[in-house]
């Protein structure tokens, strides 16, 4: 798999295009510019631009619209097929790879806020934890459905003035138990 790709598709904003394109039928810049009017125009085309030459997107079509031609995009390579694929088939080398792009592509993002002006750690919500949960196999898909159901609650949100484009990011796995470090 090109980790280029699920590096490009792990973009918060190149992932609610994908999103946005995968759950409606022949969308335009038009519609993914309404769907995404926090982004500005610019940055929209250049995304669209990137997941076309990433093989994400293609164009399906062009309409006339007032003598100018409006590009129509639909999904050509849904990388969470190949991500599943690999999954299927235990490719380990693979799946240390997705995850590595997975961890780069949280770094860059979190390197990228350190990267402003101000930042306000408390104020903007930012927040990582590791958790260790005791849960046996049925508790374990009660908390996944749980967590579901309150991200199904929110993923259809629009943006707005009061709302901010913040990105959560998890692993759910079992580990080895160890013996609990002294604080250092």
């Amino acid at each position: 798999m090109n980790q280029d790709v699920l590096k490009s598709l792990l973009n918060p904003i190149r992932m609610k295009i994908f999103q946005h394109v995968l759950m409606n039928e022949g969308v335009t810049t038009g519609d993914l510019a309404k769907a995404l009017p926090d982004v500005p125009q610019a940055s929209l085309y250049r995304h669209i631009n990137k997941m076309v030459q990433d093989e994400i997107l293609s164009v399906a079509s062009e309409n006339k619209v007032r003598g100018v031609y409006e590009k129509v995009y639909a999904i050509q390579n849904n990388p969470l097929t190949a991500v599943n694929q690999v999954v299927e088939e235990e490719d380990r080398e693979q799946l240390y790879k997705i995850c590595y792009t997975f961890a780069m592509s949280l770094l860059m993002d979190f390197g990228d806020y350190l990267k402003r002006d101000k930042i306000d750690l408390q104020g903007d919500k930012v927040g990582f934890r590791s958790i260790p949960l005791y849960l046996s196999d049925a508790e374990s898909d009660r908390f996944l459905r749980g967590l579901y159901d309150l991200l199904e609650g929110v993923l259809k949100h629009e943006p707005s003035e009061e709302r901010t484009l913040r990105k959560f990011s998890y692993t759910f796995m079992p580990v080895e138990e160890k013996e609990e470090m002294d604080d250092v």
